[in-house]
């Protein structure tokens, strides 16, 4: 398999890169192939404009999706973006690999779904949606670190609702619509207020994980 990794965190240090760095590692070790899209390292812009292209259309009213269906059909988007492009089509497995800020990714990971799931390359056009999606057959899925615990995401708890309840747009209004098998997120909780040995034995869960839902050598 071919799996893709789209990090997003900054600090190389942090729990979340330690999860990027470990899937990597278990994939590799297991015979597929990895890429890991370090959107910080990487100075990743995410900004959806008219930077993203060559050159745009004659068009009186510039519109960006416009512009994209235009890049895909004349090759017109820039090394940026045909890059993430590239390894993002090549992939069999999609993984997010994100901190939870204000219940959603950071501005850097959206920025990158902007921009890269592009109209006529992701969706549209040619290419339908869910079931018939540009990435049906492929699976997805999200490894998300929260600063609250786990009892915050409860009916009773703080925040009213579970994090699976919270990343439903992120799942079903992203990953699924482009047409992704989209798995159970993989979530550990408040990583910066729990000891090291809590964390050593997440990173054991995720391998756990990992090798539960993709077995050395699936498709």
């Amino acid at each position: 398999m071919n799996i893709l990794i789209v990090h997003a965190h900054e600090n190389i240090n942090s729990f979340s890169s330690a999860l990027a760095n470990i899937a990597a590692k278990h994939f590799t070790n297991s015979g597929h192939e990895v890429n890991i899209s370090d959107l910080y390292q990487k100075n990743f812009n995410p900004v959806a404009s008219k930077h993203d292209f060559n050159q745009t259309t004659d068009s009186k009213h510039y519109k960006y999706a416009i512009e994209q269906l235009n890049a895909v059909k004349s090759n017109g988007f820039t090394n940026s973006v045909k890059d993430e492009m590239n390894v993002l089509e090549h992939a069999d497995v999609l993984i997010f690999n994100f901190p939870l800020w204000w219940f959603g990714m950071p501005a850097i990971l959206k920025g990158w779904v902007d921009r890269i799931l592009a109209y006529g390359f992701a969706y549209g056009d040619t290419h339908g949606f869910y079931a018939n999606g540009r990435f049906k057959g492929k699976k997805a899925f999200l490894c998300v670190t929260t600063g609250s615990p786990e009892t915050f995401y409860t009916k009773e708890g703080a925040h009213g609702r579970s994090l699976e309840n919270i990343l439903q747009n992120i799942n079903e209004g992203i990953l699924e619509l482009v047409g992704f098998d989209v798995l159970q997120p993989f979530i550990a909780y408040a990583v910066s207020h729990i000891s090291e040995e809590d964390r050593i034995d997440i990173l054991k869960k995720y391998i756990t994980y990992l090798s539960s839902n993709f077995n050395k050598g699936c498709n």
